[in-house]
């Protein structure tokens, strides 16, 4: 599936629980309802293979804004902090980039759905008073810069599961000397399983109608 920006992953799931009248429907990975891009969904007996689904490297394309953070870390939150951005160019972007190749320790959002205590980091973070998550070992496979215009930085990644492109935006200001927060967010991989060939949700009760007549 396609998601579209403003549905949750669960909003996803919901529909085509609807549509397929009942019966288990699970998906694999969970993308923020800032981001688009690919979602899998499993229904029936294949939602078995959502674990092994989940472990398959992902790739995304991005566009960071440097200058000011969020309490998100993506354009959906409030504003936490302004800092002045220094004029930069592609090839500095490249190498501060090229530090976040490879295994690396990252300190997850506070606003994610990681379970501290038994509740939901989120939840924490709403109250006011979110602990800080521990840092957990990620990989980047590939951080390729595409633009930087305008305190404004396009790029594509691919990363092991578990890796949050918000911290990634977060640590890459950081080491910038600013910050920043991720404005856009499109997943455009997973595993073998490529955007272009997502169905979009508006065209799933068609499809699944059409599936039910051959």
């Amino acid at each position: 599936m396609r998601k579209p920006v403003g549905w949750s992953s669960f909003d996803v799931v919901r529909l085509v629980k609807k549509l397929v009248a009942g019966g288990k429907v699970g998906h694999a990975g969970t993308l923020d309802p800032f981001a688009e891009g690919v979602l899998l969904v499993c229904t029936g007996s294949e939602t078995r293979n959502i674990s092994v689904l989940v472990d398959a490297p992902k790739e995304y394309r991005g566009r960071m804004r440097l200058g000011v953070t969020t309490d998100t870390l993506d354009i959906s939150g409030v504003i936490t902090e302004e800092k002045r951005c220094a004029p930069l160019d592609r090839e500095q972007v490249c190498e501060a980039a090229r530090r976040f190749v490879g295994e690396v320790e990252q300190v997850p959002p506070s606003f994610s759905a990681i379970h501290i205590g038994g509740q939901r980091l989120y939840k924490l973070a709403r109250a006011g008073a979110p602990p800080t998550p521990a840092a957990r070992r990620v990989v980047i496979h590939n951080l390729e810069v595409l633009a930087v215009a305008d305190n404004r930085i396009d790029f594509v990644v691919s990363c092991s599961k578990g890796t949050y492109i918000r911290a990634l935006a977060r640590d890459l200001a950081l080491v910038l000397g600013t910050v920043g927060f991720l404005s856009h967010l499109t997943r455009t991989r997973i595993g073998a399983y490529l955007l272009q060939d997502a169905l979009e949700v508006t065209a799933l009760p068609q499809y699944i109608e059409s599936e039910r007549c051959r």
